[in-house]
Order: structure tokens, then sequence, then C-alpha cells
């Protein structure tokens, strides 16, 4: 198992990724054969769970692209599902203190490093060498986790320097949110926090990430120095492709 966006962030290089939300194979084939670095599959705010997850993974591995998924939780069995059927990488929401770190970080290693238990699905449905996936699973693995609260600001150095924690991402909705501001991402307390965020990661070597944004505001996060962008998902390119249509025809949509 060779993990190309985590070797590219290791070397210091911005990823630009999208999301998946939707259970399209058609979806899930283009995208995976543009040239994105990832695609994060979002079990969380989606309707995909793991039965529906196998067949996006199993086609997104025949493109170019890293898939990651957003699991629902941080849960031991989600993590094990997700993986076993075919994730490279993980999104883990809601880490606010050291301990959800290192609970997330023990059910994605197998033994002795965590408590991930044995069952990789897709090495077995791809003809893929599971003595030498279990070799390698624990370090080409990434296990970004989510900074989406005041208390996860509260506690970020402890959370990015736990054992295993190779990245984060930032939730600005949610962040918003804790800090009194729904719906107000780029009040000043909220970007003040964002600023805080990725200089503390600089600071303990661990890359950060930037949930969906326009692409001007994508130049200005990776200005700010974040590494793993997301300029989108499905659904938005789905409409921007449309509103452009319209423009173009000078009409407006709804």
């Amino acid at each position: 198992m060779k993990n190309t966006t985590k070797e590219k962030l290791r070397r210091g290089e911005v990823v630009i990724g999208a999301v998946i939300g939707t259970c399209n194979l058609d979806i899930v084939e283009i995208m995976s054969r543009m040239n994105f670095d990832w695609l994060w599959f979002d079990t969380e705010h989606s309707p995909l769970n793991a039965e529906l997850l196998q067949p996006m993974l199993q086609v997104a591995r025949g493109g170019r692209c890293t898939p990651i998924v957003r699991v629902a939780w941080n849960d031991q069995v989600l993590i094990k599902k997700a993986l076993d059927v075919g994730a490279y990488g993980l999104i883990i929401p809601w880490i606010n203190n050291r301990a959800q770190a290192e609970a997330a970080v023990r059910a994605s290693k197998y033994p002795p490093q965590g408590l991930r238990g044995f069952g990789p699905r897709w090495v077995a449905t791809s003809g893929g060498d599971r003595l030498e996936y279990t070799k390698t699973a624990n370090d080409e693995i990434l296990i970004i986790a989510q900074i989406e609260t005041r208390e996860a600001l509260d506690n970020l150095e402890e959370i990015l320097t736990t054992p295993g924690i190779d990245a984060y991402l930032i939730g600005p909705n949610d962040l918003a949110a804790s800090l009194g501001h729904l719906g107000d991402i780029h009040h000043p307390e909220v970007e003040k926090a964002i600023e805080n965020i990725v200089e503390r990661g600089k600071k303990v070597g661990i890359p950060g990430g930037f949930a969906s944004a326009p692409v001007e505001e994508c130049k200005q996060r990776i200005a700010q120095g974040f590494q793993i962008i997301t300029l989108g998902s499905d659904l938005d390119f789905l409409q921007r492709g449309a509103q452009d249509t319209f423009e173009k025809l000078g009409r407006r949509m709804r």
C-alpha cells in the first residue's frame, strides 16, 4: 500500500481534493480521473454508509486520487469498516482533546499500535497482497483530526502532537457555531481562530486542511499555510456548472 497524498504532505506540498457525498458511480469515475490528489467520501453529512462506499471506492481506485473517508463519528466500528472497504485515509470529526485523538489512532491501526481488527475486504476482492498490506497499512493510512470546536482550539497542541495524527482539518461551520457565530464563517473572531490554528499547526509540524471554499478563498488559505485544500463537492460542481451555463445564456437560475 502506498499513499501518495500522505507522501506529498510529508514533502510539504499542497494537495487538492473534493468531496463526494452522492452515491453515483459515474460521478466517482469522472472525478477520480481528474487531476485531484484525493477525494473525500463523506459519510458524516450524506447518506453514504459502508455498503454504498464499497463500490464507490472500488471505482475510485481505478483513477488517480487517494480515497479518503470522513467517518460519521470517532467510532472504532465505523473506522474499521471504512478502512476495510478501501479507504486510504480518514477524516475523523469532533476531535476535542488528546484522549479522543488517541482513540481515533487506536481504531485506525493494527496491533501493537492500535486495536483495528483484521479483515481488509478490499485487499481480498482486488487480488492484493494481504501480507504486504498488513506491513504497510499503519504507516500509510492518513489520519486527519477534524478541529471544529472551542474545546479543540483550547487543546490543539495536545491533539496535533498525538502520535499517529498526521494532519488536521478545520470544519469552519461548526467552529463558527462553537464560537457563537452560527452561519458566519468569516466573522472576525472565526478568522482569528483559523489563523491561530494554522500558526500553531506549523509550530508542531502538522499540516492543516480547510473544507470547501471558493477558488479565491482557497488561494488565500494556501497563502496562510494550509496544505490540504478542498475545492468543493460533487453538488457544488453541478450547481456551479449549471449556474455558469445559465449566465452565459443571460438567464438567472431560480
